[in-house]
């Protein structure tokens, strides 16, 4: 029996076609509160139902509305003044309630201006309603009494009331959120294709569970690998953490433990999870106010793939860490470490039965559940191989898929061979089919790669396109998959088979094996020069040892050495050098395409290394001067990362590696100038000098042929604007000693994006930069002695986002001027002159402009020609008010005006606004009469508001 993966209710076996049902009484909220909340649900492109028939014909509701119900993941019900008037409402109900049980529908009620224990016991103006009822059906009493108990059932639901959040913008808010959240449970994390006989295991681990009890459970799910714990184990997730105030699903604990970050950050994953925000603790101990705040919230954690106590231990907490009714469930191949926790609610994941094992064989043999009748034997003899094992059974069925019957004997003779048909073995049998390339790229995948990106991976291989031919081989044969975020995944099982396969190479003997991973083998092999040609990779991860001192010759046997890492874990902060070569390095490998070295330690590679066979080299953090000593060819080389090389004087030039196209030389302090030959670079795509603060100017009348990205960030002594031109695309300025943008940037035509943040020199801009025809993003913010922006003589159509924000203003022109600055700002440095704003009609293809804190005095009238504008950001200005013509704009969105302390009144605003925000506008008296489709409002902290419209 396939498993459906359901709602919190129960198994879904509908067909969705919308999120939402919206139930509601048409004369009481479409208008309004319905609308409101259906243009929120739209923006967050939740499929809604909402029926836009204005009269409700008869008293049954029709096959389309019953449709629409049984169609829908949650029904939102919006209990309003005369909901119980409407027969057609009450119906809706009625379907509604009956869909939750049969369905598993979400039911959300929404007490709209209604108290709920008028619903609840249809007294007020329901009880008035229900009068009626009573008098029109007398001869159908168990009709009304129907309408009766699906009010009552429906009130008892967990819901919203708008008696508790008097904001109908903040309960817009609140329920879309909860919705998502919902939503987010119901829609399955985990592929249920070809999920069997799931539906009994379930059953049993939610008894354990008891849900309808206070107490505080933990469970544990044990069984071998690739049995199925974590796939029930999320499962049971999907459907019940909704019921939860805090959930999370922590997964691969075991493997993610044992990198650098280890068990504190996976518990500050934990933490932030069931209280969703970001927690950054960074010590063993849990401060008391986190702790008071978990007391009080019912959670539901599963700890996927744990492997040790302390583990355990650390993430778990103590029986008095969770609120009541909290419950944890835990996946582990080792029952000793739930018996050391205390877990005594264990379920012990048996194999399939065969008619189970069968099914889901068939389903990837032969992409059904059923087999054809001539491979009826054939299936049963393989199913009998796989000994019920789910992952087994889905590799062997992959295997298998589209061979003729002979491969199917064939197949089956080396299957009998298998002595003990060890799971391994098995598994093996597919890995086996493969041929030389595929199974090199299955096992650096295993030693190497899993969980890297696919890309980056491809990108360091001789051939990328047969790369990826390869890993389509790999996902059809159920060895590998890709997940959303294009990383290559690997179940831990056939990652064990892998390393296993690669092990056995050289039991004994470490240098012998095609691939080192694990530090103590590496360690060893170097340390005592233990090395030979049968090393084709080393990936070293340096947190996990102390430091190491190699001799000169350490990598002088391994000839056939093709990747090389060295490498720090993302998150460490590790940049203490931590290998030592006191005598240097004589050899590295001419077969390497892959070099990546932290903080390697001498000042050039060594004398006789070829790089021919290069493909990308990174040294971040290293001692290096120069990479190579003279003139080498490197012509398959692609990117190079020498970033906090602090002594490097020398990268190399076109003529070394012409097909270069991605330098990084950011914070390489002690680099002097670029070379003019760096424009011959033609495949160059990024170039980035962030933070070299050596760098006075970049060589004049350079010109680029290939869509390029240049950063010269916090190059604090670059004094002039680089005179280049060419196909540019994104240009970074910021930080740096620039005082003038000249007319040769007429120049970049091709330019699309210019940052020039925190330019604190800059005092001029060239006319001519209306010339940037692509330009579509300008960003100035910080620039504080930019006093007037040059006139738009032309207009630029593309320009869709301009900043001239202010966050570091320097001083103010008189105490006469002085502002008071929101509290949230009182430690930034003081004051501005005025901007002078240009004029603005060859802007009028804006979306978006930031003019925060600049000390505006006034708004330009003809602002209102700036048609296109979404947002516009006017918080922390000096002006009075804004003009009529701002009503003008008829795409804008959203309007900031929080911190204008002398902002005393609004215009009529732009019909489409759905956000106004105006913090601390102590003069602001009044409000106009606000948009329907207004969203949001925030206006906190006005000292007065006359009139205030939801």
């Amino acid at each position: 029996m396939e498993l459906e993966i359901s709602s919190c209710s129960s198994c879904i076996a509908t067909q969705y076609k919308y999120d939402v049902f919206l139930s509601f009484r048409g004369e009481d909220t479409r208008d309004n509160f319905t609308s409101h909340l259906y243009a929120a649900l739209c923006r967050k492109k939740v499929e809604t139902f909402i029926d836009e028939e204005e009269l409700e014909i008869g008293d049954e509701i029709s096959p389309a509305l019953l449709m629409a119900i049984n169609a829908s993941k949650i029904a939102v019900i919006i209990f309003s003044k005369h909901y119980a008037s409407s027969k057609w409402c009450l119906n809706e109900l009625v379907e509604i309630l009956q869909s939750q049980k049969t369905n598993g529908q979400m039911v959300i009620p929404v007490f709209y201006h209604v108290n709920p224990s008028y619903v609840r016991k249809q007294t007020g103006s329901f009880g008035e309603a229900f009068a009626e009822h009573e008098s029109r059906f007398r001869e159908m009493p168990e009709k009304v009494q129907k309408w009766r108990d699906v009010l009552t059932e429906a009130s008892n639901l967990s819901g919203w009331d708008s008696m508790n959040i008097r904001s109908e913008a903040k309960l817009v808010d609140e329920i879309v959120k909860d919705i998502l959240r919902k939503l987010e449970h119901i829609s399955p994390s985990i592929d249920s294709k070809g999920l069997v006989g799931l539906d009994s295991r379930i059953e049993q681990i939610k008894s354990l569970l008891c849900m309808g009890s206070s107490d505080f459970r933990v469970i544990g799910i044990w069984g071998m690998g690739g049995i199925g714990k974590t796939t029930l184990a999320g499962t049971i997730f999907n459907q019940i953490s909704c019921e939860f105030e805090g959930n999370c699903f922590m997964a691969n604990v075991r493997e993610e433990s044992e990198k650098w970050s280890g068990l504190v950050h996976l518990r500050e994953q934990v933490l932030s999870k069931l209280l969703e925000e970001n927690l950054k603790i960074g010590a063993p101990a849990i401060p008391l106010y986190v702790k008071e705040r978990l007391k009080q919230t019912k959670v539901f954690i599963v700890l996927d793939d744990v492997n040790s106590f302390r583990q355990l231990e650390y993430l778990a907490g103590g029986i008095d860490q969770y609120g009541p009714g909290s419950r944890i469930i835990v996946t582990t191949r080792d029952k000793q470490v739930l018996d050391k926790f205390g877990v005594d609610n264990i379920y012990s994941v048996d194999h399939f039965t065969h008619d189970e094992a069968l099914e889901l064989f068939c389903n990837h043999a032969f992409r059904q559940n059923t087999h054809p009748h001539d491979l009826m034997v054939l299936s049963t003899r393989v199913v009998d191989y796989a000994k019920g094992n789910p992952l087994a059974l889905k590799v062997l069925g992959s295997f298998f898929y589209g061979r003729r019957k002979v491969d199917w004997e064939n197949a089956l003779h080396n299957l009998k061979r298998i002595s003990g048909r060890d799971v391994y073995e098995v598994l093996k049998i597919s890995y086996d089919e493969l041929n030389w390339e595929e199974k090199n790229i299955f096992l650096d995948i295993a030693c190497f790669f899993k969980g890297e990106d696919k890309d980056y991976v491809t990108r360091i291989q001789d051939d990328p396109d047969f790369v990826h031919y390869v890993l389509n081989v790999l996902v059809n044969k159920s060895l590998i998959t890709i997940s959303s975020y294009n990383k290559l995944e690997m179940h831990d099982l056939l990652e064990e088979m892998g390393r296993e396969i690669v092990r056995c190479e050289s039991v004994k003997e470490p240098g012998k094996r095609s691939r080192l991973w694990h530090h103590e083998d590496i360690y060893h092999v170097l340390k005592k020069n233990k090395g030979t040609d049968s090393i084709k990779g080393i990936f070293l991860d340096m947190s996990k040892i102390r430091e190491i001192h190699l001799s000169s010759g350490a990598f002088a046997c391994m000839t056939n050495l093709r990747m090389l890492k060295f490498y720090v874990p993302k998150l460490s902060k590790l940049s203490d050098v931590k290998v030592h070569l006191h005598n240097g390095l004589d050899y590295l490998s001419d077969e390497l395409r892959y070099l990546h070295w932290h903080g390697y330690p001498l000042k050039t590679l060594p004398s006789n290394f070829s790089p021919e066979n290069l493909i990308e080299l990174n040294l971040p953090y290293s001692k290096v001067e120069q990479v190579w000593e003279g003139k080498k060819e490197s012509f398959k080389l692609k990117w190079i990362d020498l970033h906090h090389c602090q002594y490097l004087i020398r990268f190399p030039d076109p003529l070394e590696t012409p097909n270069l196209e991605r330098i990084r030389l950011s914070d390489c302090i002690g680099l002097p100038c670029i070379p003019s030959s760096i424009e011959n670079f033609n495949n160059l795509s990024i170039l980035c000098l962030r933070g070299c603060e050596s760098l006075r100017r970049f060589p004049s009348n350079i010109h680029f042929r290939s869509p390029i990205t240049l950063d010269f960030s916090d190059c604090l002594n670059l004094t002039e604007f680089p005179q280049f031109s060419g196909n540019i695309k994104q240009l970074y300025l910021c930080g740096t000693a620039i005082e003038e943008v000249p007319s040769s940037v007429e120049c970049l035509t091709e330019l699309a994006e210019l940052y020039m943040r925190q330019c604190t020199r800059l005092k001029s801009i060239s006319s001519r930069i209306c010339k940037l025809k692509s330009l579509h993003l300008l960003s100035l913010d910080d620039c504080c002695r930019l006093e007037r922006f040059p006139e738009i003589t032309e207009t630029m159509e593309c320009l869709e986002y301009f900043s001239l924000a202010s966050t570091t203003i320097q001083e103010q022109p008189s105490s006469n001027e002085d502002r008071i600055l929101p509290s949230s700002i009182a430690n930034w440095s003081y004051g501005c002159r005025g901007l002078i704003l240009p004029p603005l009609p060859g802007l009028s293809s804006l979306t978006g402009l930031n003019l925060s804190f600049r000390n505006i005095t006034e708004i330009p009238k003809d602002i209102g020609c700036l048609s296109s504008l979404r947002t516009l950001d006017l918080r922390g200005n000096n002006f009075v008010s804004l003009p009529a013509s701002i009503k003008q704009f008829t795409q804008m969105e959203e309007l900031i005006l929080s911190n204008c302390n002398l902002l005393q009144s609004l215009p009529e605003l732009p019909p489409s606004l759905i956000l106004l925000e105006a913090r601390n506008c102590k003069q602001l008296r009044s409000l106009p009469e606000l948009s329907s489709y207004l969203e949001e409002l925030d206006a906190s902290k006005l000292e007065t508001l006359s009139e205030y419209s939801d």
